[in-house]
């Protein structure tokens, strides 16, 4: 490509410069320096501040757990501490983010925090490896070595965002898949006598082996209603959590329908 091209030919003319080397090194070892300082108060927050760590020390519950899950909470502790520091303060933006981890099937309120230190890790880590690969791999021309750096940042910041874009086509697909057989069971149900409410949760029953990830939203829907939610709102919640227009259309079609009074049933059919 041509701004390939280009780049070498400025890192060629910009390598050659020993004023500029000298700047280049001073400008990386400082922030190789930032990064070191900033990864072990993100991991070790009791580095900055004692009191806390003594605080922590004290309040720990000493009940015996297994080893192995002791370990992945403690490395989800650290990678959670470290998405938290640059979690974004715009809540707009926060939310936007969150919801598209939501969307994608991962609910739980750290989860924004996980995906942004799993982030932030990974470049980490993925640049450490870039170092190491470059000075085992000898002398090779400064241009190279700035692509492996360049691209070890690149995959670091990108990968978890390609991985999360492919969980939420795989989750929407999934459900887009699910609504048909699911509006067959519902107006089955309807025509037997139940109501919206137990059609919903007899419905979630009959798919869950088949169809995972809309009985899952259904449950948590009749879960909503069942501590005192309003139908429509644990409805409309439900079209927030999968992002699917279709969702969107039936969710709307049911609310006018318990709005006005409406027959469920032949509300169902005609839709």
């Amino acid at each position: 490509m041509d701004w390939i091209a280009k780049f070498q030919v400025w890192a060629n003319g910009l390598l050659t410069d020993p004023a500029a080397v000298g700047w280049i090194f001073v400008i990386g070892l400082g922030l190789l320096s930032f990064l070191v300082i900033f990864l072990l108060l993100s991991l070790f927050p009791t580095l900055a501040n004692p009191l806390k760590g003594r605080i922590n020390a004290l309040s720990r519950d000493d009940t015996p757990v297994d080893s192995k899950s002791n370990q992945l909470d403690r490395a989800q502790r650290l990678v959670e501490r470290l998405g938290k520091t640059v979690t974004p303060k715009d809540a707009t933006k926060r939310d936007r983010m969150a919801a598209k981890l939501i969307q994608a099937g991962y609910r739980s309120p750290i989860a924004l925090r996980l995906f942004l230190g799993s982030k932030l890790l990974g470049m980490a880590v993925l640049l450490v490896l870039a170092i190491l690969a470059i000075l085992a791999s000898g002398p090779i021309p400064p241009n190279v070595a700035l692509m492996y750096i360049a691209l070890a940042l690149v995959l670091g910041l990108m990968g978890p965002e390609y991985w999360l874009t492919r969980q939420w086509k795989r989750r929407q697909m999934s459900i887009r898949r699910a609504l048909p057989d699911a509006l067959d069971l519902l107006v089955v149900c309807s025509e037997a006598g139940l109501g919206l409410n137990a059609a919903i949760q007899r419905v979630a029953l009959e798919i869950e082996i088949q169809h995972v990830d809309l009985a899952q939203e259904f449950k948590l829907a009749m879960l909503q209603m069942s501590v005192g939610m309003d139908t429509s709102y644990a409805l409309r919640q439900m079209v927030d959590r999968t992002g699917l227009p279709e969702m969107r259309s039936l969710v709307s079609t049911l609310d006018q329908a318990i709005r006005f009074g409406t027959s469920i049933t032949s509300t169902l059919r005609s839709y």
